[in-house]
């Protein structure tokens, strides 16, 4: 056998030594079970199931008309406590304004005034999550 070869069979013994150590000490890994795991599942429900109503209030502003209140309506009275969270966006996606709160009663009343959206906007979306 070649010099050149015989250096190689000992570099690749040696790695293998040393992977062999390492499966060696892994297998002596303790494995601590004081610790118990729970698996289990749930059903989610809404509190709202047949949907809420989203109204648009304008006022003017200097020469233009901006929409000021949105309203969301028809919310069942046990959503009452929850959180609730309105993003409006228009035609193209683009997100216009975003508010959050807590729902009281069966309504909620956002005052968009700051955002100043025009009533021109073509308005494309309005999304509303109700959680707990």
């Amino acid at each position: 056998m070649k010099k050149g070869t015989r250096k190689y069979f000992a570099a690749a013994i040696a790695v293998a030594g040393i992977a062999g150590l390492s499966l060696a000490a892994a297998s002596t890994l303790t494995v601590n079970t004081s610790k118990e795991v729970a698996i289990g599942s749930g059903t989610f429900a809404p509190c709202d199931s047949d949907g809420v109503t989203v109204a648009y209030g304008y006022a003017k502003s200097g020469a233009n008309y901006l929409i000021k209140n949105v309203t969301v309506s028809g919310i069942a009275a046990t959503c009452s406590g929850e959180k609730i969270a309105i993003s409006l966006a228009n035609a193209a996606g683009t997100q216009l304004a975003t508010t959050s709160g807590t729902v009281s009663g069966t309504s909620f009343v956002y005052d968009a005034t700051a955002d100043a959206i025009n009533v021109s906007t073509d308005l494309g979306d309005a999304t509303v999550i109700i959680s707990g």
